[in-house]
C-alpha cells in the first residue's frame, strides 16, 4: 500500500532548503560584490562592506518571510482540521519570525540589540506610550483567542460603553491589531481588539445543531387572548421550530419573547421581519375570530364566526331563541340589561362565500324573527281591543 504523503514533513523540508538557499545566496552575494567591486569599480571598495550588509539584509528579509508564511499555511491547515483556534499560534509564529528576522538583520549592520535595550530612561517612557495601543490590541488578540473566549465564526452581540458600537454580527476575520465583524446589515466592521474585549460587553449566542438562537421581543394588544396567538402563530414553519414565551403584561399590551433560529447573520433582518408578520397577522386572524364580552371572550370554533347582536327587551328573550333555533341558526342569550337582550350567534363560514355576507345574512335572520314575534303580537293586541 502506497502511503500518503505527510504535509507536515514537506513543509519542514521545504524550510530547511529555503533556509540553506538563503545562505547560499548570502556567501553567492558577497563573493559576487567583492569580485565585481575588485575588477569593474574598485573606486567604490571602501563601501563594499555597506552593500554586503544591505544585500544580505535583503536576502535574509525576503527568506524569512518566506518561510513565515509556508509556517503559517502549515498551522493554518493542521487547525482547519483539528476545528481549534488557531489564530493565537499563527499570530505568535509571526511575530516570532520577525523577531528573529529583526535580530539578524540588526546583527548584519553590526548593531548591540542590548544597546538599544538598555537606552535612556526618556527613551524607553517615549517608545512606551507610542506602543502601547499597538501591544494592547496584539495581546487581547492573543489572549482572547488562546482562551477560546473569541473564535472565528463565533455570533456575537457587541455592546461597547466607550465606543459607539451597538450591533450583532459573526466575526469572520481577527488580525494582530483588528477583527472584523460581519453585521446583520451586510456592513463590514473593523474594531480594535482592546475596544472589543476590553471596553465592551460580548453576548455569543446559543448555538444548538446547526443554527444560533436570536431573542426579539414584541408587543401585542392586550385585547386579545395570549394563547390564541401564539397558537395561530405556531401553525407557521418558522414558530414550528422557535419558542415563543409571555414576556410580561401591564393590561394594555402584551409583551412577547420570540426565540428565533437562524444559521447566517445575512438572514437574521428577513427571519425579524418575518416573525413581526406572523405575529401581527396572528393577532388580526385571533382578534377577527373572538367577540369579547366583559371578562369573558368567545373564541372562534373551526368553521364558526362568534357575533353578538343586540335587540330591544319588549320581546321576550325566550320567544327568540326557540324560533331562531326552530329556523337552524346557533344562537344563545348571553346577557340581559333594562333595554337590550344580547344574543350570541355563531355564524357558519362557508368557504366559497364572503364572511361579511354570512353574517350580514345571520344577523337579518335573528332581527326578522324579533321584528315578527313583536308584529305577532301587536297583531294580537289589536284584535283583543
Amino acid at each position: 500500500m502506497v502511503q500518503a504523503p505527510n504535509p507536515g514533513r514537506h513543509i519542514f523540508t521545504k524550510v530547511l532548503w529555503q533556509m540553506l538557499l538563503g545562505l547560499i545566496l548570502v556567501v553567492a552575494a558577497g563573493l559576487a560584490i567583492n569580485f565585481s567591486l575588485k575588477h569593474y569599480f574598485p573606486q567604490y571598495m571602501g563601501y563594499a562592506p555597506l552593500v554586503r550588509e544591505i544585500v544580505w539584509s535583503l536576502i535574509v528579509f525576503i527568506i524569512g518571510l518566506w518561510i513565515a508564511s509556508h509556517l503559517v499555511a502549515y498551522a493554518e491547515r493542521r487547525f482547519a482540521r483539528t476545528r481549534k483556534d488557531l489564530y493565537g499560534l499563527t499570530l505568535l509564529i509571526r511575530i516570532a519570525v520577525y523577531v528573529v528576522l529583526l535580530a539578524v538583520i540588526l546583527s548584519i549592520f553590526h548593531i548591540s540589540i542590548a544597546g538599544i535595550l538598555a537606552g535612556s530612561a526618556v527613551g524607553g517612557v517615549v517608545l512606551g506610550f507610542a506602543i502601547h495601543t499597538f501591544a494592547s490590541n496584539l495581546l487581547t488578540g492573543i489572549f482572547a483567542t488562546a482562551s477560546g473566549a473569541l473564535n472565528y465564526g463565533d455570533v456575537v452581540y457587541v455592546n461597547s460603553w466607550v465606543w459607539n458600537i451597538n450591533s450583532v454580527g459573526q466575526i469572520v476575520e481577527i488580525k494582530a491589531l483588528f477583527s472584523k465583524m460581519l453585521t446583520q446589515d451586510g456592513a463590514l466592521i473593523s474594531i480594535p481588539n482592546s475596544v472589543l474585549l476590553g471596553s465592551s460587553a460580548l453576548v455569543e449566542y446559543a448555538h444548538e445543531d446547526d443554527s444560533y438562537i436570536y431573542p426579539v421581543e414584541t408587543m401585542v394588544n392586550a385585547d386579545v387572548p395570549m394563547e390564541l396567538v401564539i397558537s395561530e402563530a405556531k401553525k407557521t414553519p418558522l414558530f414550528q421550530h422557535s419558542d415563543i414565551f409571555i414576556q410580561s403584561r401591564n393590561g394594555f399590551n402584551n409583551t412577547l419573547h420570540l426565540m428565533l433560529r437562524f444559521r447566517t447573520v445575512a438572514e437574521l433582518n428577513a427571519i425579524i421581519d418575518e416573525a413581526n408578520r406572523i405575529i401581527d397577522a396572528a393577532y388580526w386572524k385571533a382578534k377577527n375570530g373572538v367577540t369579547l364580552y366583559g371578562p369573558s371572550y368567545f373564541a372562534r370554533a373551526s368553521g364558526r364566526y362568534p357575533v353578538l347582536l343586540g335587540l330591544p327587551i319588549d320581546v321576550p328573550s325566550a320567544r327568540i331563541l326557540s324560533e331562531a333555533r326552530a329556523q337552524g341558526l346557533a344562537v344563545n342569550l348571553v346577557n340581559k340589561t333594562n333595554a337590550m337582550n344580547t344574543f350570541l350567534l355563531s355564524v357558519a363560514v362557508d368557504e366559497r362565500k364572503d364572511l361579511a355576507q354570512s353574517i350580514e345574512a345571520a344577523n337579518l335572520a335573528l332581527e326578522g324573527i324579533y321584528e315578527k314575534i313583536k308584529d305577532a303580537a301587536a297583531a294580537t293586541a289589536e284584535n283583543r281591543q
